[in-house]
């Protein structure tokens, strides 16, 4: 069972955290950025804190620009990945025609697949074994794309409605199981080999991609599914940050068949906080693991659902 008081303590240290903006940083006082803004505000309004909460809301859209995106922070001259954690907190606090319209500029957004010639795709098939043709979301706009942010905005996405059947998820459950690497099932950052040789899946990466790829719906017995749950199983062997137990705990909440592993990982996150209630005095992290540890429906996938059935 996990402990109320750890997890009390947890948002006391991001009330605590908070800027003067209504935004949080990567730790207390430092400059305020939307990723950390938008997990810390879900935690919050998750835990009942909302006029904390709400400023942390209004912090977020001051983020978004012109074209409907949302930067790094206020002021920034184009939007990127952070739109991500916006979108989720958008949909979390009911906010609607602001969800839809980040939405809208996420499925809008190109990486650089559309930019390769035949003959670059067949050029990086060869030396690095994937399909580059194949679309996702990068960091930036118009980059490469890469494993983690495509999985994060598969799983906004998802969670803001956009059906599995978009042809947008689909590409992009595409390219995370394109991009798996074939010895340990996992997957890493973006490439699953280098020039030389097959470059080592980490388990956050792994993590993220389950998220990504349960909250799409991809069905338990995929072979990619289960070689990464596998990895990701072999993973909890070894010594496991804050951010890597946190996304696997909400990878795990999206897979019924390593249900029995979630109380040992739980256990093993709630361990890691510290005495004022904080996770290496780390907003985002703080609120990453508050929300993994509480089964947020704001951030945790469905369990169990396979490719094109209906969610509730």
């Amino acid at each position: 069972m996990i402990s109320s008081e750890p997890r009390s303590r947890t948002l006391d240290f991001l009330r605590a955290s908070e800027n003067p903006d209504g935004g949080w940083g990567y730790r207390p006082g430092g400059s305020s950025a939307a990723e950390p803004s938008a997990f810390a505000a879900m935690a919050l309004l998750a835990g009942g804190g909302t006029e904390a909460a709400g400023r942390g809301l209004a912090f977020l859209r001051g983020c978004r620009d012109a074209s409907g995106g949302m930067g790094l922070a206020p002021g920034a001259s184009s939007g990127g990945w952070m739109a991500y954690a916006g979108l989720l907190a958008f949909h979390t606090f009911g906010a609607e025609a602001e969800a839809a319209r980040l939405a809208d500029w996420i499925l809008k957004l190109e990486d650089a697949s559309s930019r390769f010639s035949s003959a670059d795709i067949a050029a990086i098939a060869r030396t690095y074994r994937y399909d580059a043709s194949i679309p996702g979301w990068s960091w930036t706009p118009g980059a490469t794309a890469w494993i983690e942010p495509t999985a994060q905005f598969i799983l906004a996405l998802a969670k803001a409605g956009v059906p599995p059947s978009n042809a947008r998820l689909v590409a992009g459950v595409k390219l995370i199981i394109d991009r798996a690497a074939p010895s340990s099932g996992g997957w890493n950052f973006g490439n699953p080999f280098s020039k030389a040789h097959e470059l080592a899946a980490t388990p956050l990466s792994t993590a993220i991609a389950l998220t990504g790829l349960a909250a799409a719906g991809a069905a338990e017995d995929l072979p990619a599914v289960a070689r990464g749950l596998r990895f990701l199983e072999r993973s909890l062997e070894g010594d496991l940050s804050t951010v890597v137990l946190g996304w696997t705990l909400v990878a795990l909440r999206g897979y019924r068949s390593r249900a029995e592993l979630i109380p040992r990982v739980a256990a093993r996150l709630e361990g890691l906080s510290r005495p004022d209630g904080s996770y290496r005095g780390n907003p985002f992290e703080s609120a990453l693991a508050y929300l993994a540890l509480v089964n947020a429906p704001s951030l945790v996938p469905q369990a169990g659902k396979r490719a094109g059935e209906e969610r509730p």
